[in-house]
């Protein structure tokens, strides 16, 4: 249970800004309305099961620590299992609607920053492991997003340069 509860706090808030860029990139007010209120309902729920997972860690804070960190590392957004999904994710990450660094900065690292995960103190040997874990999880997950971002900006510059 801990686990999809875990899942859910960030996979609302990853399909809430992946559909909130979608509508802003898409060019179309009627599709930027649309998917800005959908982005809305996303957002309520993302607050719901935050708030359900803030309580769990009351509860109890190692097994909860675990599940996050287990969540984070693994991380999939809905549909990855879909024919085609990896070349659209690729297309979605070098256009800004959803990719590492958007992941690292607007959906993990602010519910994690809610929900204090990284200065939560009295754990166990299980939950202290699972809170380095994540540690250093989230600072490799932010490395890789600046590599990201740094190549691409280069093909960017590639694709600018070409068209001119």
């Amino acid at each position: 249970m801990l686990h999809s509860i875990a899942y859910v706090a960030f996979q609302e808030l990853a399909t809430r800004i992946s559909h909130r860029n979608t509508g802003h990139h898409s060019g179309d007010p009627v599709c930027d309305r649309m998917l800005a209120r959908i982005a809305t309902d996303e957002n309520l729920h993302m607050v719901f099961y935050r708030n359900l997972f803030a309580a769990a860690f009351e509860m109890a804070p190692d097994q909860t620590m675990c599940a996050v960190r287990d969540v984070v590392v693994a991380f999939r957004m809905p549909g990855h299992g879909i024919p085609g999904f990896e070349r659209a994710a690729a297309q979605m990450a070098i256009g800004g609607i959803y990719n590492l660094r958007i992941h690292h900065d607007d959906v993990l690292q602010p519910v994690l920053r809610y929900l204090k995960v990284l200065e939560i103190s009295g754990l166990g040997p299980d939950g202290l492991a699972a809170q380095e874990e994540l540690g250093m999880f989230m600072g490799g997950l932010d490395e890789q997003a600046t590599r990201f971002d740094e190549r691409r900006e280069a093909l960017l510059a590639r694709r600018a340069a070409r068209a001119s």
